[in-house]
């Protein structure tokens, strides 16, 4: 992906491992450093601030705590947070955009995922 921007610290929250695995290869594949994975809404918050990464792609269902719940506690922790909500469910344009950036539809294609990642570069 270069295109001379730095690179990118994320971390990416999913229940399923084999998705969130694949996810991970894949964004490491475009030259964006993944800092760290977990698998619900209140790890999601404990790694953003440990690792305080650029950006948060989170997974909208997921059991105990979900993405949602994880947005909500990242932003009040930084409201400055870019969260990327990723979901097969559908949303309303507007309805989420104070507490996400973006939202990818699952299936995830990379071209999405890039496009959206220099949307809020």
């Amino acid at each position: 992906m270069g295109m001379g921007r730095p690179r990118i610290n994320t971390i990416v929250i999913d229940d399923d491992r084999d998705v969130r695995d694949l996810f991970v290869e894949l964004l490491q594949m475009n030259d964006v450093n993944v800092v760290a994975t977990g698998s619900n809404g209140r790890e999601a918050l404990e790694l953003y601030k440990i690792h305080r990464p650029y950006l948060v792609f989170i997974d909208y269902l997921m059991p105990e705590y979900d993405g949602l719940y994880g947005a909500a506690k990242i932003k009040e922790f930084d409201p400055h947070a870019k969260i990327v909500l990723v979901s097969g469910s559908y949303f309303e344009n507007g309805k989420l955009d104070n507490l996400v950036g973006a939202i990818l539809k699952k299936p995830i294609e990379m071209v999405d995922v890039i496009s959206t990642i220099n949307k809020m570069v």
